[in-house]
């Protein structure tokens, strides 16, 4: 980037805890260092159901410590972190943005969020053949450092009954679905398509849609949305095994 990070904010959401760092440049060695470090409650869960709250408490607290203490060479003095209930940053998408700044406390230059909550994206794996491309997902899904749950597939042995109360008893954070070359026979991954339905799983946090990747017989886009209906957020991408 062209402009010079000088302060950086990190916030890490986890299950109970979100935890905020404050980094800096030194004026004297133009090294970064730890600041200062924050944390508060996590408020995804009711009453607050917003984790949006924890996270500014958490940056506020790095606020107050910058106040109190600083490490040797840096400027002493309270950072201003927080404006209208937001994370201030100085530089959004790329582009500077200074409105209101007025003075080296203000703002920060670069703000990083992750999220550990529940000890990582839990995933469940839908497929057509078990050995193929339910194996195809499970690769993908670890390779994104997913927690495998479950992996469903016509040939798993389970009755659709089975596959139906698995799906509600696990309540994943998102499922991917994979089956079917490109212009292949439709029914068994919408077979699978109807499980999910079905099942019309919860995520664990909030009332938001459920999130299911579908990487599948392309000619079966249309036909698995239909299936699924509108409470699923359904997300297409190209098949995993195409051929």
């Amino acid at each position: 980037m062209a402009r010079d990070i000088r302060r950086i904010v990190a916030t890490d959401c986890g299950s109970t805890t979100t935890k905020a760092i404050l980094i800096e440049k030194s004026p004297t060695t133009g090294e970064y260092r730890l600041v200062a470090r924050g944390e508060a409650p996590t408020t995804v869960e009711k009453p607050f159901e917003d984790v949006t709250l924890g996270v500014v408490n958490s940056i506020t607290e790095l606020e107050e410590i910058s106040e109190v203490t600083v490490p040797k060479d840096f400027p002493a003095g309270r950072r201003k972190l927080i404006r209208d209930g937001h994370v201030w940053r100085k530089l959004k998408e790329g582009v500077e943005n200074t409105e209101g700044v007025q003075g080296e406390m203000d703002g920060a230059d670069l703000y990083l969020s992750t999220s550990s909550a529940g000890g990582g994206l839990q995933m469940m794996v839908a497929g057509i053949v078990k050995e193929m491309s339910a194996e195809s997902a499970e690769r993908a899904a670890l390779g994104a450092g997913a927690i495998l749950m479950d992996t469903l597939a016509v040939n798993d042995g389970r009755k659709e009954h089975q596959r139906v109360e698995r799906l509600r008893q696990l309540r994943p954070d998102i499922i991917l679905m994979s089956g079917g070359t490109d212009g292949g026979n439709r029914n068994q991954i919408l077979e699978m398509a109807e499980v999910v339905r079905r099942a019309d799983p919860k995520p664990r946090f909030g009332d938001m849609q459920l999130p299911v990747i579908y990487a599948g017989n392309r000619e079966a886009r249309e036909a698995v949305g239909t299936v699924l209906g509108k409470s699923i957020q359904l997300q297409v991408v190209d098949n995993l095994r195409p051929t």
